[in-house]
């Protein structure tokens, strides 16, 4: 991970993580036009996109996606 390699961020807080990582998203959102897909995952989304439409997975509430992520900590 890059964020081994600058002590810089392994010192700080948690608080402050997330106000860079808050940054670092809003400064690639504006050049996110020089940003390139990985590969694949347009035809991935689109077919979850179509395998929920037909009924053949569902979806989870953000409720539910929350306490999914919240248990991993």
């Amino acid at each position: 991970m890059i964020a081994e390699t600058i002590p810089q961020i392994q010192a700080m807080g948690t608080q402050e993580k997330f106000q860079l990582a808050a940054e670092l998203w809003q400064d690639v959102m504006e050049h996110e036009d020089e940003v390139q897909d990985p590969p694949g995952i347009a035809a991935m989304l689109e077919d979850r996109l179509t395998r929920y439409r037909a009924g053949e997975i569902t979806g989870r509430s953000w409720a539910e996606v929350r306490a999914a992520i919240q248990r991993r900590d």
